[in-house]
């Protein structure tokens, strides 16, 4: 028999069992893989500190950047320390300057951080050469 175009002919046996359960499983699949797609976001248990800052206006980059070798000297004797970014791509507010962000496996290295006896050292000079600047914790 040839088909047109317009005709198809589908031919199943509606009392087969595979037949009656395809629409079910296949609903059943979608259903579970849109709900495994929406729960695989990673959620990391680390710490995050961002900074966004705004150098002051006479400030050498010799000295901005002896602020990122000194902090990363802090950063390489903390335990729990995962990553230091400093490459800024877009800024806001458009008038600052810079971002870093640090990233902590846990409270503990946070913590260890702060109290880093080189840390109150780098806060002076930090805050001696930079205008202003907003810093943000982020956990889950």
């Amino acid at each position: 028999m040839a088909l047109s175009l317009f005709q198809v002919e589908v031919i199943y046996a509606p009392e087969s069992i595979a037949v009656k359960l395809a629409l079910p499983i296949i609903l059943l699949a979608v259903t579970l893989t849109a709900r495994n797609l929406a729960q695989d976001v990673p959620m990391p248990r680390t710490i995050i500190r961002h900074v966004t800052l705004k150098w002051k206006g006479d400030v050498p980059d010799t000295e901005k950047l002896r602020v990122f070798e000194d902090l990363k000297a802090i950063l390489a004797d903390t335990p729990g320390v995962k990553g230091l970014w400093t490459k800024t791509k877009r800024i806001q507010p458009s008038d600052f300057s810079q971002t870093f962000v640090i990233e902590f496996a846990d409270r503990d290295s946070y913590d260890a951080y702060v109290k880093h006896p080189k840390k109150k050292a780098w806060d002076k000079h930090y805050y001696g050469i930079r205008e202003q600047s907003f810093n943000c914790i982020t956990v889950n």
